[in-house]
């Protein structure tokens, strides 16, 4: 009896074992097939970062300025206080350096820029597209141009740079200021040092027979001072009035030879962020604050002009169409080439649309 009760025991632990060796090999227990595996964990939700810096080349009191402001305000709103842009004016973050803030953007160091065209083509050849010299007669023109889609190929490029196009906003018109003399001839440029900004005004004042002078705007006004230049060419409303560049320059001419668009623009990793609904709500900021920096820009232009003839003193010379001829003929070879650089079919249908508001 003893001896079948160990040969009973003795089977029991053995079996024991195996069972217990069993369920702790390295393959573990498997579920049985019908019933399934547990539902995933939910994804975390994006984590917004506290705040996000926008960079611009001027300050907020500029319409350039208050385009951007507006737009912080506006995103802060309509996301319920979840985004909050802080503007950074006067390329701060550049330290003056207007020309970085594209790159800067592109590489994430910064997240918004409200920033001009001619500032990004040295980096995107194809924003030349708004500068280039007599495409646009008038600001009936430029509108045609972007509500007929000509200018969403350049967003499309910026994609290319990472980063993404929210809206166009106006710096306006540039228009010439010296102090030499009244500028009704190409004749009149012969030998002015124009302070100008990128390779493309270098080549128009060039072509015109100017000394173009590279200089970031912080050193502008002093020069101007100085008579280290004698002019410099830049939006009325935009930059002259509110820099008062007429306490230093005598004489203003209205001749519309280049376009200045603004570019609103974010990273594109810092947009990939955003969840869809914050993406929607930050674009109508952007839709509305554009909108907005229009208006107030071109609303105080013939007010502005006024004021500069009767109360500042400036002499302004408007050019007509007749007075015209002779400086396009003069740039028409730095069109040509810019046009290549740009892309002939977005010069094209800059052009067929151009043609449209005439």
């Amino acid at each position: 009896m003893k001896k079948t009760l160990v040969r009973f025991l003795v089977a029991s632990l053995v079996l024991t074992l195996l069972l217990v060796t069993a369920g702790c090999s390295s393959g573990g227990t498997q579920k049985p097939a019908d019933q399934g595996s547990e539902p995933s964990a939910k994804a975390p939700e994006p984590q917004l970062k506290s705040e996000y810096k926008l960079t611009m080349n001027v300050a907020t009191e500029t319409m350039w300025g208050q385009g951007g402001v507006k737009f912080a305000e506006l995103v802060k709103e309509y996301t319920g206080g979840k985004v909050n842009v802080k503007v950074y004016p006067n390329a701060m973050l550049v330290g003056g350096d207007q020309m970085r803030q594209a790159e800067m953007v592109q590489s994430g160091a910064i997240d918004f820029m409200l920033n001009s065209t001619i500032n990004i083509a040295p980096t995107i050849p194809e924003f030349d597209a708004f500068g280039l010299p007599f495409l646009f007669p008038s600001y009936e023109a430029v509108d045609a141009a972007i509500e007929s889609g000509a200018a969403d190929a350049l967003f499309a490029a910026l994609e290319d740079y990472n980063m993404v196009g929210l809206g166009w906003g106006e710096n306006g018109f540039r228009e010439i200021t010296n102090n030499k003399r009244e500028i009704k001839s190409p004749d009149d440029l012969k030998g002015l040092k124009i302070r100008v900004t990128t390779p493309m005004y270098i080549d128009i004042m060039r072509a015109l027979g100017a000394n173009p002078i590279a200089m970031n705007w912080g050193e502008v006004f002093t020069s101007l001072q100085q008579g280290t230049i004698d002019g410099q060419e830049n939006p009325v409303v935009g930059i002259i009035i509110p820099n008062k560049v007429y306490e230093v320059q005598k004489y203003m001419t209205n001749w519309h030879y280049s376009y200045d668009a603004l570019a609103l623009a974010v990273n594109k990793d810092v947009w990939n962020s955003f969840p869809d609904d914050i993406k929607q709500q930050i674009q109508r900021a952007a839709d509305d604050a554009m909108k907005y920096q229009k208006e107030i820009s071109r609303k105080g232009l013939t007010e502005g002009i006024e004021m500069l003839r009767t109360e500042k003193g400036m002499v302004v010379t408007d050019l007509t169409p007749e007075q015209l001829k002779p400086f396009q003929e003069l740039v028409k070879p730095v069109y040509d080439k810019y046009a290549e650089k740009v892309g002939l079919n977005i010069v094209k249908a800059f052009e067929d649309a151009v043609a449209t508001a005439k």
